[in-house]
């Protein structure tokens, strides 16, 4: 047998096995995000009252290392997707994951606030590596067919949805038993026996289709996407979403108990803004295959509006539930839109470093929304705050339009 015969036939196989192994690494990925996303993101705000008591810094010196990180994150994400775009994503990934460990295990250990900075710039670049925006790249190049394509990333982001309702209740019991840096040491070893493993074992570059292959869609450059206007337009309008649903999750409580809900009632109404997603991301699956893409995705952008908008608008508990639970929908299908879309759009060949622009926006509306949106919410009072994060909802919501139609 020829040695172009070899080749040929290395190849076929790859293309056979490649369904198997793209659903293991679902699978995988589906595991290791949930749980990187519940220990590296949603488990600071359990920690942050725990360490200002005993450490004495303020609230505002404690979420300004978490804010930097996020930034960073959102710097270092354009690399890792440029990586990913070349290479295999198991050394990255599998190499965040030990970092992650090591600087949640420091995290256990911090009595300074020069090292605690430090080591949420560290856990910055960590989450470049391991949370969404890599998973997605690897996803892309697994499953160059759209239908296929939204259908992995739809599961992803179902099972990683429920990060915030394992971890958070799961960092308070261990800090309840055992003090928060005892609780900590925990959350690392959960981090290495789960995500260390999957990724260095289940993770694989996607094998090369051939360019006559029917599953090999044409995909544009990186500098053609990023140099479009389309891009941008969408790039703002995901950007304005990203930074009022933060904003909401963040100042929603304050806004309830100014308008006389108590305490109780407020934290379990916004509360639903983070359970809202799962079934809001199941809606985007089953919708946006079947509405034409102009719809879909401004869409999704106007449900925030709407639901921002009942919440301040109508008086009542059942107004309060039902606008916080379209909002929390809006929030899911952002970020499964945000992943098909750009797939859907530009291809798999450059998703990395297209993403990589992309979400380093998104990323960094989500580190300044809270901190702009509570100056502004002083300024001008939580209802007007409400109602401009209403309007900006509204203008994404625009912008999406015009973005798929130009």
């Amino acid at each position: 047998m020829s040695a172009d015969s070899n080749v040929i036939e290395q190849r076929a196989g790859s293309l056979r096995r490649a369904p198997s192994r793209a659903w293991a690494i679902v699978g995988a990925l589906s595991i290791t995000e949930t749980v990187s996303w519940g220990i590296l993101y949603y488990a600071f705000a359990v920690f942050l009252l725990p360490m200002q008591r005993e450490l004495g810094f303020s609230t505002p010196q404690l979420t300004g290392a978490f804010s930097l990180a996020l930034l960073i994150a959102a710097v270092a994400g354009i690399g890792a997707g440029r990586y990913l775009d070349r290479r295999s994503p198991r050394a990255l990934m599998t190499a965040g994951s030990v970092a992650g460990v090591l600087l949640v295990l420091a995290w256990s250990r911090v009595d300074s606030l020069i090292a605690f900075y430090a080591l949420w710039i560290g856990i910055g670049l960590v989450m470049a590596t391991v949370l969404y925006e890599p998973a997605f790249v690897v996803l892309a190049k697994w499953f160059p067919v759209p239908r296929d394509r939204r259908r992995a990333l739809t599961v992803l982001t179902l099972v990683a949805a429920l990060a915030s309702f394992i971890f958070l209740p799961l960092s308070q019991a261990l800090i309840d038993a055992h003090g928060w840096r005892d609780a900590l040491v925990v959350l690392a070893v959960i981090l290495a026996a789960v995500t260390i493993p999957l990724h260095a074992l289940v993770l694989r570059k996607a094998p090369e289709l051939e360019p006559g292959h029917p599953s090999a869609a044409p995909s544009s450059t990186a500098s053609d996407a990023l140099m479009s206007r389309p891009f941008w337009l969408l790039t703002a309008a995901f950007f304005l979403a990203t930074f009022t649903g933060i904003a909401m999750v963040v100042l929603g409580i304050p806004f309830l108990l100014e308008r006389g809900y108590s305490a109780p009632f407020a934290a379990f109404a916004v509360g639903l803004i983070g359970i809202s997603q799962i079934p809001g991301r199941v809606v985007f699956a089953m919708a946006s295959s079947r509405l034409p893409a102009t719809w879909a995705t401004a869409g999704v952008f106007a449900l925030i509006a709407v639901g921002i908008g009942v919440v301040v608008g109508i008086q009542g508990t059942a107004a309060v539930v039902a606008g916080l639970v379209l909002l929390g929908m809006g929030n899911g299908m952002t970020t499964l839109s945000r992943a098909t879309l750009i797939a859907d759009r530009y291809g798999a060949a450059a998703y990395g470093t297209i993403g990589g622009v992309a979400a380093a926006f998104t990323t960094g509306a989500r580190a300044a929304g809270p901190v702009t949106a509570a100056a502004y919410a002083a300024l001008v009072g939580y209802t007007s705050l409400l109602w401009t994060l209403a309007a900006l909802a509204t203008v994404a919501a625009a912008l999406a339009y015009r973005a798929e139609t130009t």
